[in-house]
């Protein structure tokens, strides 16, 4: 297959330009035809480098949040202009300057240019963007309203972004104590404690455990501290795999909901998410059912998912929304009321819409909360431990003093 550059004048007479896959320039041009496009240039791409590359080489990791919220407003705002997809995902390879960011969208136009679907394309980038978030981009593409679905999921990235800052903005000062403690221990093991282990061997007194503890780590790490660092280094990336396996994953979300905090951050999260992403597909013209299916990757709880699926099918037979998503624990009666009022003002979409809100700026106040409460928590948990060691030396050494006086 050969990349070609084309120029060519759309049905509306507006002039496009892109690059398209085919066997040969006879083939490119049949394809630009077969799209209701009228060429007027087609030629190989010259294989430089500011060409677009293969986009092969993914990013080992998934695009971030930010990257994500920026593509999609960028991509809804071309579309919106008039500008075809493969054009409008042309324009935005040109002009962004990260190679992350190069890699995928090249990826992207390649399979775009080759027949795909947006959706399809951005699910064949491996983990680039969510699940939920692709399921959106198709319900939207299903709907004939690809555009308003794209404003509306930059919206809702940028509304986990800002959230995602605000936490940790929030978490700065306990990470700066997390961070304190350890070098603190460091400088007591590196500078107090070899000043001080003398006294107790001369003397004959009883050495205290923590100290006895700290000169032996000492000694064990500059001893064998090339064993130790790989072996750590080992632990953290074996403990980074296991987490990443789905089941260990399950496991660990359903000890976290144990947790009253964790569990009602996440039941906020999950009813925010599912609302916000119902509203915008409704009120861009997707069925319910359509809109169901795609809210079901929101979240990765299975219990979610399956009270999704249960929902959809309620709502197929005819069922109402609110009472369908009743079967979800984590829909409150608040949520089912503005639904089930949504829906007999015919104004769904809207009510969908203001429950998101709603769960988002409650998340929002209940972090802060948490974090008021976290920050002298942390502050006097680190004081009692760092100065509880400083005090059990101390002690020691006054107990070295009166058997000196004796």
């Amino acid at each position: 297959m050969t990349t070609y550059r084309f120029e060519a004048f759309s049905s509306t007479g507006q002039t496009i330009a892109g690059v398209i896959e085919a066997d040969s320039l006879p083939g490119a041009l049949s394809l630009l035809r077969q799209r209701g496009v009228s060429p007027y240039l087609a030629e190989a791409a010259a294989p430089e480098s500011n060409q677009i590359s293969s986009g092969n080489s993914l990013p080992w990791r998934g695009l971030g949040l930010e990257s994500r919220a920026r593509m999609a407003r960028q991509l809804a705002t071309l579309l919106a202009a008039g500008i075809t997809l493969d054009r409008a995902l042309y324009i935005m390879h040109s002009q962004t300057k990260r190679k992350s960011e190069q890699l995928v969208l090249s990826k992207i136009l390649k399979l775009v240019s080759a027949g795909n679907s947006l959706s399809a394309a951005l699910k064949k980038t491996s983990d680039q963007f969510r699940t939920d978030e692709v399921s959106l981009i198709r319900a939207g593409e299903q709907s004939g309203s690809i555009v308003p679905v794209l404003e509306e999921l930059s919206t809702l990235l940028e509304r986990r972004l800002q959230l995602r800052e605000k936490l940790t903005s929030a978490l700065v000062y306990p990470a700066f104590l997390l961070a304190l403690a350890p070098i603190s221990l460091v400088i007591i093991a590196t500078v107090l404690v070899p000043n001080i282990a003398p006294l107790f061997e001369n003397s004959g007194a009883t050495m205290p455990f923590v100290l006895g503890a700290m000169i032996w780590v000492a000694d064990e790490f500059q001893e064998n501290g090339v064993f130790w660092v790989p072996g750590f280094m080992a632990i953290f990336a074996a403990v980074y795999l296991i987490l990443r396996n789905p089941l260990v994953t399950g496991t660990c979300s359903g000890v976290a909901d144990k947790f009253p905090v964790i569990r009602t951050i996440r039941r906020r999260t999950v009813v925010a998410r599912i609302s916000r992403t119902l509203g915008s597909l409704l009120r861009s013209g997707a069925p319910l059912q359509t809109a169901l299916s795609a809210a079901i990757d929101i979240s990765a709880s299975t219990n979610v998912q399956n009270g999704l699926r249960a929902a959809r099918e309620a709502v197929s037979g005819g069922e109402k929304l609110g009472n369908a998503l009743k079967a979800l624990p984590a829909i409150g009666p608040y949520a089912l009321q503005m639904i089930a009022i949504g829906e007999e003002t015919n104004r769904l979409d809207t009510m969908l819409l203001h429950v998101a809100d709603a769960e988002e700026k409650a998340l929002a106040a209940y972090i802060d909360r948490i974090m008021v409460l976290l920050t002298p928590v942390m502050t006097i948990v680190m004081g009692l431990f760092v100065g509880g060691i400083v005090m059990s030396i101390m002690k020691a050494i006054l107990s070295v003093n009166d058997l000196a006086t004796r």
